[in-house]
């Protein structure tokens, strides 16, 4: 009978989730989102933009969604507010009526998730595309969504989680409380007063970053507020050391699902732990410069250290792989059945840029692509899909992984990940329409601030910074800064840009080899590796790429 129940409940999500993604079935092989596919000699796929040059499909890609948030995206009739502001998703005119799309009247009835949308529009439009284009205008776009959610979405400070992001929402709203309305389809949204504490981490995290670029102290303080939180209300995993293991049910350092006012835990399990690690990491960083407490520190050590050990230990998804529960419209996962592709790949990710942490990374890595691209891989379609309980391959999926091959092969060399990045950032393409709406998936043509944004930009800006020579030839590009930076100026001939860090290296892909490159106005050394301070040249058929290490001075001038 348990048996049997399970099964239902399984197919009962997946019809759910079917019948709210609108997703359609498509019979026509020859195209993706209606775009007819652009095959190699080899006949495999080509990006959907310039497809002779390769890259040049990522940079309009990035370019067209980072453009519709800036200034394509429509305002609710009834509240005055942009639609990411009251709905996860939206119709597109491709859809829909062009003059009700164009009037605000497409948004989906569908709960919200404005942290992880805000969070990713952090890393995608500040961090990224802001330093890509040099637009300075998208820091007061995220601004205000920031502070929006400080306003809005905020717990209060006498709870047992206090001052902390609400994940989800009542769509039509603009004040966010944890999305009510589905409360008894199995708590889908958290519920009344429900939040979930791994977006707390990943918000946390966003707010730290912004600080670091703005220097706007109400942002440190609320990723304090989140770290302060989540190493108060960690659950400590007991680390059972024998060979044997006993039988108990799964439990992870912090619940998916709680309630911010009770404290009353309402879905126990979930492996989206990186970005509390992440917050907790960048924390004790840049400890100097914050002066923060050793009280503090120590208290965001331990949490740090001792969750990565329950990430290892056999209980841990690192051995188990029970890789669950991120998304904030999935019912509660009480059989630990749901898996999904985005934590193993965002650990992975966190552990190509910090090796230390794993000594067995060069194991760790291709095993957990592995998992991915078997699990979750589309039969004949260089696509990813979600989560098993929504089964459908998508654009901003594909591209994650495909920014973890990208950063594999950069580690690596082996070209092999060069190739599965390339084939499926090109997929990806084909999502974006030339308006900038982006469609989820070529099996749901309706767009989501997540998977068409906020989670979709940042891959490909990712995957320029590990493989430069995909970048535009003849333009001068900061792609990657290892620090966040806060000043950026592209000129004829010179890019002018200061960082957070007084240190750290810079990859840049330029239309001619420098003439200089200054540090705090001073001449740094050409040389030929990246050991000392200095940079590096290396030419390409058009212009080059430049590497830079400083670790003295936050100013730098590259003199094309």
């Amino acid at each position: 009978m348990k048996i049997t129940t399970n099964i239902f409940h399984i197919l009962f999500v997946m019809c759910i989730c079917q019948a709210n993604c609108q997703t359609v079935k498509v019979n026509n092989t020859d195209s993706i989102c209606g775009y007819k596919k652009i095959l190699d000699k080899s006949g495999k796929l080509l990006g959907c933009y310039k497809p002779e040059i390769p890259g040049a499909s990522y940079v309009e890609t990035a370019r067209r969604a980072s453009e519709f948030i800036k200034s394509g995206t429509p305002v609710d009739s009834a509240t005055k507010a942009k639609l990411y502001y009251i709905s996860c998703c939206f119709q597109g005119p491709h859809m829909r009526d062009a003059k009700e799309y164009a009037k605000g009247k497409t948004w989906e009835n569908w709960m919200n998730n404005p942290a992880c949308v805000f969070a990713g529009m952090v890393q995608s439009l500040v961090l990224d595309y802001r330093v890509y284009s040099g637009d300075t205008t998208y820091t007061a776009i995220v601004r205000e969504m920031l502070d929006h959610q400080l306003q809005y979405g905020t717990t209060p400070a006498n709870w047992p989680w206090a001052n902390v992001p609400y994940a989800s929402a009542d769509p039509g709203v603009t004040t966010y409380k944890g999305a009510t309305k589905w409360e008894n389809e199995g708590m889908r949204g958290d519920g009344l007063y429900g939040i979930e504490p791994d977006k707390v981490g990943e918000l946390g995290y966003a707010y730290l970053k912004f600080y670091e670029v703005t220097e706007e102290v109400k942002y440190l303080q609320a990723a304090l507020n989140c770290a302060d939180a989540l190493a108060k209300n960690r659950i400590e995993m007991t680390i059972d050391g024998s060979n044997f293991a006993s039988i108990k049910s799964f439990s992870s350092p912090w619940p998916f699902r709680v309630n911010a006012k009770s404290g009353l835990i309402i879905d126990k399990y979930t492996s989206h732990v990186i970005d509390a690690v992440r917050l907790f990491d960048e924390l004790v960083r840049i400890k100097e410069r914050l002066k923060l407490s050793e009280q503090r520190i120590k208290a965001y050590q331990n949490a740090s250290s001792e969750v990565w050990k329950w990430l290892y230990s056999k209980g841990g998804p690192m051995k188990t792989y029970a890789w669950n529960n991120y998304f904030e419209d999935i019912p509660n996962d009480s059989t630990i059945t749901n898996r999904t592709q985005l934590t193993p790949m965002e650990t992975a990710r966190y552990i190509i840029k910090n090796p230390s942490l794993d000594k067995d990374f060069a194991n760790t890595i291709p095993a957990l692509l592995y998992y991915v691209k078997s699990a979750f891989g589309t039969e004949g379609l260089d696509a990813i899909k979600e989560q098993t309980w929504c089964y459908e391959p998508m654009g901003s999926h594909t591209a994650r992984y495909a920014s973890i091959c990208a950063l594999w092969y950069e580690k690596t060399g082996d070209v092999k990940y060069k190739e599965e990045a390339y084939r499926h950032f090109n997929f990806a393409t084909y999502m974006t329409d030339a308006n900038g709406v982006v469609r989820v998936g070529p099996t749901w043509p309706g767009s989501w601030f997540s998977d068409g944004y906020s989670d979709y930009i940042k891959h490909f800006m990712e995957g320029l910074g590990a493989i430069p020579e995909w970048a535009p030839a003849g333009e001068n590009h900061v792609l990657r800064a290892s620090s966040a930076v806060q000043k950026i100026n592209y000129s004829a001939n010179k890019v002018r840009f200061t960082t957070f860090d007084n240190g750290g290296n810079e990859v840049l892909r330029v239309a001619t080899k420098p003439k200089s490159v200054l540090l705090n106005g001073k001449k740094m050394a050409e040389s030929t590796n990246l050991v000392a301070e200095g940079w590096t040249w290396k030419p390409l058929e058009k212009g080059g790429i430049v590497r830079i290490n400083h670790q003295t001075g936050r100013q730098i001038i590259v003199e094309l």
